[in-house]
């Protein structure tokens, strides 16, 4: 009983820990270490009790779900890929130790330290930067589900009712086991990457459309400055000669705030941030809002891809504009910031608050939190906070002079 439990333990911990790795939440060794000894207690009692071993796999997924605030259907995608792996880990290490160890209980502790000792090699390499689990779409989800849980289960049911089948003909399981997992792999990353490429030609279209507007804008202020000049000449004629200089800076002034916040867009190389700066100026105008901004070239472009700095940016500054909009918020300024400060990447987007007491910086960040009055369930800011610690980003969030600022940086690139 004590060695099934170790066993069980060690299994849970491979199966938890791939997982965050993979899904970049290994930040947090309270939760894997709940989790882990959760699920492990569970599949413990699924075998004293002899239940079937499906119950154990619900159970796994909805403890990782809970824990981890994930969808489930991602869940159960993520876990069969992950058992599929650690089957294809744990069929080669065997293959090894049956050559030195006879001994049953000692081969499987052996196995379960040997890969969890790969899977902590494997954290602390660099590639895995560049492997990940991404969302998927529901008819792929589901195909992906149907393909990977078929194979597990059907392993799964050879192994527990008739091991030596598998046993004694081990290199060959190995081989078929193999070249499945990584044809599975492969058609994941394959779907994952054209899903990328979509969803970037559908941003770069939308920023297309916004840029040829910013074009026609100031085309329209070269022709517009005809009727500048004939409106200064009248004003020349009809105020009195001692106001001219007045009236003439009361004109041009709001004028040029505008043509110069205009006229820096162009200097901006990312056309996402170039669009999205644009739009959100027109809607400022709008509304009369004071909006700054400061834009550094090349600052978040080698960190986050354009459908995660349209994510971003959108939800930060949708968020910012609900706030100063409220009619009790006195003074409307928004202002954002993207550069570097000591060579770390930072994103800065201040804005003035209504009431500082409706601003609950613990649950901001919360999956659901909203500080709208309609009932809807906010994910903006949930949204935000995923992409950004997806990247080993982080988000500082205070209140300061009557101003919620939030503040992200990526301090740990290297």
């Amino acid at each position: 009983m004590l060695s099934n439990i170790f066993i069980n333990s060690l299994d849970m911990i491979n199966i938890v820990y791939l997982w965050t790795i993979l899904n970049k939440k290994n930040n947090n060794v309270y939760k894997l270490l709940f989790s882990t000894f959760i699920c492990s207690s569970l599949v413990t009692i699924a075998e004293y009790f002899q239940i079937n071993f499906i119950f154990s796999y619900i159970a796994i997924i909805m403890v990782i779900k809970t824990v981890y605030k994930k969808e489930l259907k991602h869940m159960v995608l993520e876990l069969f890929l992950i058992l599929f792996i650690e089957m294809s880990f744990q069929l080669i290490i065997t293959l090894i130790i049956n050559i030195f160890v006879y001994d049953e209980n000692i081969k499987v502790i052996i196995i379960e330290l040997l890969t969890l000792f790969i899977i902590i090699i494997f954290s602390k390499i660099n590639l895995r930067n560049n492997i990940n689990f991404e969302k998927v779409n529901n008819d792929i989800a589901i195909y992906l589900i149907l393909t990977l849980g078929i194979d597990v289960i059907v392993f799964k049911i050879i192994l527990v009712y008739d091991n030596t089948l598998i046993l004694k003909n081990l290199l060959i399981t190995n081989i078929i086991v193999t070249i499945a997992v990584i044809s599975q792999i492969l058609i994941y990353i394959y779907i994952i990457e054209g899903m990328k490429e979509n969803e970037r030609l559908k941003v770069l279209n939308e920023c297309n459309e916004v840029i040829n507007e910013i074009v026609q804008e100031i085309k329209q202020r070269q022709h517009d400055f005809i009727n500048y000049k004939n409106t200064i000449q009248g004003i020349v004629q009809v105020v009195d000669e001692n106001k001219i200089g007045e009236a003439i800076r009361n004109y041009i002034r709001d004028e040029d705030i505008y043509d110069n916040k205009i006229n820096e867009l162009i200097y901006i190389d990312n056309v996402v941030i170039k669009s999205i700066i644009y739009r959100n100026m027109c809607k400022a105008k709008k509304y009369n809002i004071n909006f700054q901004y400061r834009i550094d070239n090349n600052v978040l472009d080698n960190i986050l891809s354009y459908n995660e700095i349209s994510n971003v940016l959108n939800n930060v500054l949708n968020n910012a504009f609900e706030e100063v909009m409220k009619g009790d918020c006195i003074k409307k300024y928004i202002e954002i910031e993207i550069l570097k400060e000591n060579e770390i990447p930072h994103l800065i987007v201040k804005n003035q608050i209504a009431d500082s007491n409706d601003i609950n910086l613990n649950e901001m960040f919360t999956i659901g939190y909203s500080t709208k009055n309609s009932g809807t369930r906010g994910y903006g800011l949930y949204n935000v906070e995923q992409i950004i610690t997806s990247h080993k980003g982080c988000m500082e969030i205070k209140v300061e002079s009557g101003k919620v600022i939030f503040n992200i940086y990526f301090n740990n690139l290297h």
